[in-house]
């Protein structure tokens, strides 16, 4: 069997959502593995991201496989056409159900589920309060003079940092551009 019609076996075959079923159950098993084998985050960090990645995956494999489906049933509406016109509706319909599961279907479930199950795991609780911020500001208190210049009318005193000439001054503050 050549490669030509290895591939013409396959497109005609396979439904187009196994591909997706299989990518999603794959990264099932080693999206998980994977982060916690990462020796730079915190363990805790470790288990609550593979916790989510694993509950995102086991979502996402079922729905890739559901979804298409349901779609394809779509194809049941054109009962008068030619065969290879709904085989071919059928198909282009699995198609968008697994774009539409990855982009609509598999997101929502997951806001809807991830949150609350990963809180519930790890026995967070509903803040009805939102946290108190510290507003108070931790740099040292500047000096302020408190006689204005005009009142002096010393402006000899008042000299800048550092001096200021050409060579300096274009060096200095906000760069824009390049």
């Amino acid at each position: 069997m050549s490669l030509k019609n290895s591939l013409i076996y396959i497109g005609k075959n396979i439904k187009p959502y196994w591909p997706t079923v299989a990518v999603a159950s794959a990264e099932l098993i080693f999206r998980p593995l994977f982060t916690m084998l990462d020796k730079k985050s915190p363990s805790e960090t470790k288990k609550y991201t593979a916790l989510r990645e694993g509950i995102t995956e086991l979502i996402a494999a079922p729905t890739y496989l559901i979804v298409p489906v349901l779609a394809a049933k779509g194809s049941n509406l054109l009962k008068n056409a030619d065969p290879k016109t709904v085989k071919m509706a059928k198909h282009n319909l699995q198609i968008l159900g697994t774009w539409t599961a990855a982009l609509v279907v598999i997101p929502g479930l997951c806001s809807a589920i991830v949150k609350p199950f990963t809180d519930k795991i790890y026995n967070k609780k509903d803040k009805s309060e939102p946290a108190k911020l510290d507003v108070t500001s931790k740099t040292p208190e500047i000096e302020i003079q408190k006689t204005p210049i005009s009142q002096t009318g010393n402006f000899a005193k008042i000299t800048p940092n550092y001096q200021v000439n050409i060579a300096n001054f274009t060096h200095s503050g906000m760069k824009v551009g390049g």
